[in-house]
């Protein structure tokens, strides 16, 4: 059965696109997805860990082991929302929901809220010490963090993200984690890398007839 089969027609029109209607390089293109989307997730998984640990930290020491709690510290209804179901989804599964699990619970857009324009009182004294670098300022946190996270939830929908700026993107994840912990964005260095195929994935530009290779490929496909 072919590939695009399994996948649908929508899911597979992508490749096809990018491929100029070629089904054997659009399915060289999807298997490529799928390897680049792999080599992200684990430092995505430790930007996430560190991310979430590190903010735990910093807000225990200031507001007390129930920051999570209090309205003064998570001020938008996004964030109160995201404590409320993930308290609920644990004591679903039976769980205590202790704090430790809280953590672990809330999601990637939780902790990158604490970030935005809203949660600036939290930035200075609090949040700026988590990130040991000069001069941050906490909007290039905000828009570093929205960027991966959109990266994360394509990657977790199975979407194409061959069109995506990798490069940026991998440096950012590790810029990130180094600011926070040097082990961490070491960790990253050993157990994860963008990797391009061993054999150039050859596309011929429609318009010009002339043949694009992988390295020049990825980041600047059709969206």
């Amino acid at each position: 059965m072919p590939l695009v089969d399994i996948l649908s027609a929508d899911r597979f029109s992508t490749y096809l696109l990018w491929a100029v209607n070629d089904i054997p390089l659009a399915e060289r293109l999807y298997s490529y997805n799928v390897e680049l989307s792999a080599d992200f997730y684990s430092s995505l998984h430790m930007l996430e860990i560190a991310l979430r640990n590190k903010c735990d930290e910093a807000l225990t020491n200031a507001h007390g082991a129930n920051w999570l709690d209090d309205a003064a510290v998570l001020t938008e209804a996004y964030q109160q929302k995201c404590v409320a179901d993930a308290r609920a989804m644990l004591q679903r599964e039976g769980k205590a929901a202790t704090h430790g699990q809280m953590i672990a619970e809330l999601n990637f857009g939780f902790w990158s809220s604490l970030f935005g324009s809203s949660s600036n009182h939290l930035w200075g004294q609090i949040l700026r010490p988590v990130f040991n670098t000069q001069g941050l300022k906490r909007k290039v946190i905000a828009q570093k963090l929205r960027d991966l996270r959109r990266l994360r939830n394509r990657i977790a929908h199975y979407e194409p993200i061959l069109a995506q700026p990798i490069d940026q993107l991998h440096a950012d994840v590790l810029a990130l984690t180094s600011w926070m912990s040097v082990d961490a964005a070491a960790w990253i260095t050993t157990h994860s890398a963008i990797a391009y195929p061993a054999t150039p994935i050859i596309v011929t530009d429609a318009a010009s007839g002339n043949s694009i290779f992988d390295v020049a490929l990825i980041g600047h496909l059709p969206v």
